[in-house]
């Protein structure tokens, strides 16, 4: 068997109604598909909590999967295309790669979060459908 994988994938974000922009006027992320290794690295190994009652006693366990966001973003993000920033006689910045994204200003922080909930996801679907 055989199975064709493409080596990177397109996400357009909705971060400050960029969808309804024109489609050369949009923030456009490229990103790589990810290997088992990323994936790896992308989560930690599941951690058993005990969480206690009352009296001491172990009331429940809980299985925790710690993401990290900037490896995450590190891993999967080859480039941000028509995405930048300044302010009044400033020179415009561009923010095109996950270190630029990274350091930007706060109001960058939903955007960051919405392309590292794509690569997540992107993650978590990477299991083939074996009925197709």
């Amino acid at each position: 068997m055989r199975l064709e994988i493409s080596k990177e994938g397109v996400f357009v974000p909705a971060f400050n109604g960029n969808k309804k922009l024109p489609a050369t006027d949009q923030i456009s992320v490229r990103y790589r598909t990810p290997t088992v290794a990323i994936k790896n690295r992308c989560r930690k190994k599941p951690q058993a909590k005990g969480i206690a009652a009352a009296d001491g006693s172990i009331d429940h366990m809980e299985i925790v999967v710690e993401k990290d966001n900037v490896t995450t973003l590190n891993e999967m993000l080859i480039s941000i295309a028509n995405c930048s920033y300044g302010g009044e006689g400033e020179k415009d910045r561009a923010v095109v790669s996950a270190q630029d994204l990274i350091n930007a200003p706060v109001a960058f922080e939903p955007l960051l979060k919405e392309i590292v909930a794509e690569f997540d996801s992107v993650l978590d679907r990477a299991e083939i459908d074996e009925k197709n």
